[in-house]
């Protein structure tokens, strides 16, 4: 979870912006209802943005 805190802290990411993402990819508002995977895959398309 911290690291992507840091990672969209990095994009420049509002909270607003994360769960949109979150609603969008995955169907679910918070990363604490991610499973362990999906969390990971969020983390590694944070770290590849710009």
């Amino acid at each position: 979870m911290n690291k992507t805190d840091t990672e969209m802290q990095r994009l420049g990411w509002t909270v607003d912006q994360g769960r949109e993402h979150l609603q969008k990819y995955y169907g679910v508002r918070s990363r604490l209802l991610l499973t362990e995977d999906e969390l990971d895959n969020f983390l590694l398309y944070l770290q590849l943005s710009d």
